[in-house]
C-alpha cells in the first residue's frame, strides 16, 4: 500500500513536471561530426520557445546525461533518479555531464570524452526542473562515435 502511493506521487511529480515544458525545445550541437572513442569533444545545447514572441524562463535545473552505446535509456534514467552527484552509474554506464555551464540566456555547453565507440544518446532529462520525463526524457541527440 504505502509504496502504491509512493509510486503514484512520482508519478504525478513526473507528469506535472513534463507539462511545465511545453513551449521548450531543446536543440544540441557537437563541435566534432566524426568524434572518436577517447577524444574529448563539446556539446552545445540551446533551449528555444516554440511559441513566438514568449520569454523562456530561467533554467537553473538544466541537465544532460550521457547513455553509453548499448544501453537502454529508460533503464539509465531510472538508475539516476534520486542521486545528485556526477557520477557513472555501475553497470548502466550512464552519468550526468559535471562539466555543463551556462554560457548564455539558454545556452549550455558540456565536455564528453567518449571512452567506447558506437551511438552514444545525450538526454536532457526534463524542461528546466528536477526529476525526469520518462520513457526518455525531454531531448535525445545521438552521436556516432568512432574507433581510432
Amino acid at each position: 500500500m504505502r509504496r502504491t502511493a509512493l509510486t503514484a506521487c512520482l508519478l504525478l511529480a513526473v507528469t506535472a513536471t513534463a507539462a511545465s515544458g511545453k513551449g521548450i525545445e531543446y536543440a544540441f550541437t557537437v563541435d566534432t561530426p566524426h568524434p572518436v572513442a577517447g577524444e574529448q569533444i563539446r556539446i552545445t545545447l540551446r533551449a528555444t520557445s516554440t511559441t513566438p514572441g514568449e520569454k523562456l524562463p530561467a533554467c537553473p535545473q538544466t541537465r544532460v546525461v550521457a547513455v553509453a552505446p548499448g544501453v537502454p535509456v529508460r533503464r539509465a534514467l531510472r538508475s539516476l533518479e534520486g542521486g545528485v552527484v556526477s557520477r557513472r552509474i555501475g553497470r548502466w554506464d550512464a552519468f550526468r555531464l559535471a562539466s555543463l555551464r551556462q554560457t548564455g540566456d539558454h545556452t549550455w555547453t558540456a565536455r564528453l570524452r567518449p571512452g567506447t565507440a558506437g551511438t552514444w544518446t545525450l538526454i536532457v532529462p526534463n524542461y528546466c526542473a528536477a526529476g525526469y520525463v520518462l520513457p526518455e526524457g525531454a531531448a535525445r541527440h545521438e552521436i556516432t562515435v568512432t574507433s581510432r
